[in-house]
């Protein structure tokens, strides 16, 4: 029997930007609270929430300055214990953002370890002389200069790999590790599902310090190999710690978050024993470009990957990312509307465990902000380089066309769409054949089909014709034999193009077909083309065997014409009625 975290749908949500209750122009716990009904009615399983603790936001609540508490901002901790109770009322589970790889420069323990190196917090963090030269080449990655930043008081440098107001913690202390397992077991008792862990890779250092190599990748990586701040083998020991504390709770859920595209690094996240982490994210399937040919390669490649046992995940937006609608735009809105919904399609149907950003349901995008209106501290540093900040997939979620776009009765913290008044949950309510009505269907059908949430996954080969790379192909089935088995043909091109969906047995005699071989595929879901005509669902395409010349022999099977940018999922059956 899977895990309820295996077959559950994640829905993200960044707390600033999802719904506003006080008209301060800020998303709270109260504002998810009053949405948790439209959330249950998309068909999600599982909310992760982005940080709420109490922090200075230097960096929007990655900086955290108390561990058990919830910012003013969000509400008071009665606001996130009524939250939990009513997704529990409607059978949504709650993840937390734990952010255990620096605290806020404002929390107890750094405000006392920078005052004496005696202070017993002192050891919590991590510190270098001050006298001399920087001890290596490590730098912030949202101020693009040397981690090391001085404290006099102590005559040392402290690190901070992000800014200078989140000193970095030393998980080489035990005290420090005890107190960072109490955090979870208190919000565990709370009744929280799980923890998404930032930048879980980070949590040591090289004890040596030795500088990082060079590269020449300057993003994400500001021309650095990080073999050394980053990524180090003691990570996998207090990832096995964290699983024990997790599954003391019991059906909890632990999601890391890894530096960089490695598949590799994200599937040694989970064990080799299949003790560590419940699952990792692989950014490398994320960083694709709009090709059939390279997700398919991302995601075989992220399978063999895994170890024996762990289950894979697949994502394609995040609070830090642009979002996905918007890395694969085109100049006609239809082919960017179009492409997000195979977008979306493959993410809901490829094996492992999805996960949904706010708005991805509508195929929210993203526009330059000007520089007015930035908030993100790496954006205001990269000024006037245009989406290198992350502000623009940050922005409102749009609920309805009204001046505050249903968000928010106050002035947003940061601005809506210029598009809201058109892209919104209203009108895409309204409409039968919105990216909303697609994406409610396609949750409603993995969670109806048991093929689609466990069941094995074989990609197919479409041949070597002409535009043959332009469609991913799939199967899913749950055991063997021509029933339980749903294929997902999804065409990457805006020009049609023909698959071909062989039988299960050797051709028969002219005219018929192997009883072993499906007679039809039955269209459980299709998506409209540019054009907006749709297959009817429910129908039928039967299997043909068409002659036969000199070059081509028989083959019984299913002929497909796929229209441009056409997502289509069926059902092969043995039945013709």
């Amino acid at each position: 029997m899977s895990a309820w975290w295996q077959d559950a749908v994640f829905y993200q949500i960044y707390p600033r930007s999802f719904q506003d209750s006080n008209g301060d122009g800020i998303g709270d716990l109260a504002g998810i609270t009053s949405r948790l009904d439209y959330l249950a009615g998309l068909g999600v399983d599982a909310l992760w929430i982005s940080p709420i603790f109490p922090s200075p936001m230097k960096d929007f609540g990655y900086d955290v300055a108390d561990y058990r508490g919830i910012d003013p901002m969000f509400g008071t901790l009665d606001d996130f214990k009524a939250l939990v109770q009513a997704a529990k009322d409607r059978g949504l589970r709650v993840v937390l953002d734990l952010v255990a790889n620096h605290s806020s420069e404002e929390h107890p323990w750094f405000r006392a370890a920078r005052t004496s190196r005696d202070c017993p917090e002192h050891g919590y963090y991590l510190w270098s002389p001050l006298a001399g030269p920087k001890p290596n080449n490590w730098v912030s990655l949202f101020e693009l200069r040397s981690a090391w930043y001085p404290n006099p008081a102590t005559g040392e440098r402290y690190l901070a790999t992000f800014t200078r107001h989140q000193p970095e913690f030393n998980w080489r202390n035990p005290a420090l590790r005890r107190e960072v397992y109490d955090i979870m077991r208190y919000w565990f008792a709370m009744g929280v599902d799980g923890f998404r862990l930032d930048v879980a890779t980070a949590y040591y250092k090289d004890e040596l310090l030795r500088s990082n190599p060079c590269s020449i990748r300057a993003v994400p990586d500001l021309f650095q190999r990080h073999i050394y701040d980053r990524n180090r083998p003691e990570c996998h020991e207090v990832f096995k710690e964290m699983r024990r504390i997790a599954d003391e709770a019991g059906e909890r859920v632990l999601i890391g978050e890894t530096h960089g595209q490695d598949a590799a690094l994200a599937a040694s996240c989970h064990g080799e024993a299949n003790d560590e982490l419940h699952m990792a994210f692989n950014f490398d399937f994320l960083r694709q470009p709009w090709s059939a040919r390279a997700f398919r390669r991302s995601a075989e490649a992220w399978y063999a990957a895994l170890p024996a046992g762990a289950w894979p995940n697949f994502t394609l937006s995040n609070h830090d990312q642009p979002r996905a609608a918007f890395r694969y735009r085109a100049r006609d809105p239809r082919v960017t509307e179009a492409r997000a919904r195979i977008a979306l399609a493959m993410l809901l149907t490829l094996r492992g465990t999805p996960f949904l950003y706010y708005g991805e349901e509508l195929a929210m995008g993203c526009f330059r902000l000007p520089r007015s209106a930035l908030r993100d501290p790496l954006g205001k540093k990269t000024w006037p380089l245009a989406f290198i900040g992350r502000d623009p997939e940050r922005t409102p979620m749009p609920w309805d066309a009204s001046p505050g776009g249903g968000f928010t009765q106050g002035e947003p913290w940061l601005p809506l769409n210029p598009d809201y008044r058109e892209r919104n949950v209203a009108a895409q309510t309204a409409d039968p054949a919105s990216m909303l009505a697609w994406c409610t269907r396609l949750i409603a059908l993995r969670r109806a089909r048991t093929e689609l949430r466990s069941g094995a996954i074989r990609f197919l080969d479409m041949g070597s014709g002409r535009g043959a790379a332009d469609v991913l192909a799939y199967e899913r089935r749950v055991e063997a034999g021509p029933e339980g088995r749903l294929i997902v043909l999804l065409n990457f091109s805006k020009a049609p193009r023909d698959v071909f969906l062989p039988g299960a047995a050797p051709p028969a005699p002219p005219g018929t077909v192997p009883s072993a071989a499906p007679l039809a595929a039955r269209v459980l879901l299709a998506s409209p083309t540019l054009s907006g005509a749709k297959r009817p669902e429910g129908s039928l395409i039967a299997a043909s065997t068409p002659r036969s010349d000199a070059r081509a022999p028989r083959r019984a099977g299913i002929h497909i014409r796929l229209r441009g940018l056409e997502a289509l999922i069926l059902e092969l059956t043995l039945s013709l009625s």
